[in-house]
């Protein structure tokens, strides 16, 4: 059986998160709780197996919530369950320490199938955020890949330039600098990528994402 603490300032929202997961004969709400506060104390005390917690109440927010419980070690799953699907939101609720972001919009089974999920361990989020996640991490990657390339502005308008089929004048020109100091530059920017000529220092910049 996995207990369920239900969290949201709206007594209709409880009522209906309530009558919804009796029909599921796997899951028990073990209390309700309409503020933060009121959630981090219940939840110190009940230690249940998942929290479905409301985004926004009277004084502190879901994700304030998520992560005092989280400093506090509580070990369950948390899910947020809220009308916001904004991008900020998501991302900050994950980094919270959140273990799903669900909603308000999601079907019945999938909300309960998700809740399943959360108890083994497993991270539940509504099919409409993936894309923006996914996204998010694709540019925390890159932003990665740059800072750990150390390429600086000049490094990869080279390398722009290059990938444009730009002859070593001709980048000397576009950018006021000599000849010889765009081929010093590009040894440079080979060292760094690890690559043995242009081609393959244009390749791997682009394969990492950095131009």
């Amino acid at each position: 059986m996995i207990s369920v603490l239900l969290v949201d300032d709206h007594p209709v929202v409880i009522e209906g998160l309530r009558k919804l997961l009796s029909t599921d004969s796997g899951l028990s709400v073990t209390g309700e709780a309409h503020t933060a506060a009121d959630a981090i104390e219940l939840a110190q005390s009940l230690r249940p197996d998942v929290i479905l917690l409301d985004l926004r109440m009277p004084g502190a927010s879901g994700i304030q919530a998520t992560r005092r419980l989280r400093d506090r070690e509580f070990s369950g799953a948390i899910i947020l369950l809220t009308s916001y699907g904004d991008q900020a939101y998501v991302r900050e609720a994950l980094e919270a320490g959140a273990d799903g972001y669900l909603l308000k919009s999601t079907p019945s089974e999938e909300l309960i199938s998700s809740i399943h999920a959360a108890a083994r361990g497993r991270h539940a989020l509504s099919p409409e955020l993936l894309d923006g996640v996914l996204e998010d991490l694709s540019g925390l990657a890159r932003e990665k890949t740059q800072r750990d390339a150390a390429l600086t502005e000049e490094d990869r308008e080279i390398l722009t330039r290059a990938s444009q089929g730009a002859t070593n004048r001709e980048i000397a020109h576009a950018m006021s600098r000599s000849e010889i100091a765009i081929k010093k530059r590009l040894q440079i920017i080979f060292n760094k990528l690890g690559a043995v000529d242009r081609a393959q220092a244009v390749a791997k910049a682009i394969r990492r994402g950095l131009i």
